[in-house]
């Protein structure tokens, strides 16, 4: 009786697992293409493009964070998502203007909300601690809401 309870319990626990681990390699349904999301500052993200196979994303970025330059254009994005891990990067260079710096955003998508610490570099750095660093959480748009917030202007 014993050996049959301890087969069970493996048995359960092994099928937990493996859900949990299939679970976990999933993409999340709200990060997909045409999603857009904003930042606690007014920045707009917006993923273009995601190839569930790869993890792939490609998008744009308009930044409307104040006290920062490149406003109010978008520039390409670039990323991964596994899971619900992502990565996104933005080179500020574009046809209107260049920052002369890239910055990389890393973190997680849980309950609606990508949460991630970002660094923005500048072209010419050369010590760790001219590396700009923070956070942002951002939240996802309608379309009809994004098409709003890329009308507004920062002040």
């Amino acid at each position: 009786m014993k050996k049959t309870i301890i087969a069970l319990c493996v048995t359960v626990f092994m099928g937990l697992t493996s859900f949990s681990v299939q679970a976990q390699t999933e993409f999340p349904v709200n990060l997909e293409a045409m999603s857009s999301w904003v930042n606690q500052r007014g920045s707009i993200f917006t993923i273009d493009s995601y190839d569930t196979k790869t993890g792939l994303l490609t998008g744009v970025f308009i930044n409307k964070a104040s006290g920062y330059g490149c406003q109010n254009t978008p520039y390409n994005v670039t990323g991964y998502i596994h899971g619900n891990a992502i990565t996104f990067t933005v080179n500020w260079n574009n046809a209107i203007e260049s920052c002369n710096s890239i910055t990389a955003w890393t973190g997680f998508y849980a309950s609606g909300v990508i949460t991630t610490e970002w660094q923005l570099v500048i072209n010419g750095s050369t010590k760790p601690t001219q590396i700009v660093k923070g956070s942002d959480s951002f939240s996802q748009v309608s379309m009809i809401q994004n098409k709003s917030l890329l009308k507004k202007k920062v002040k």
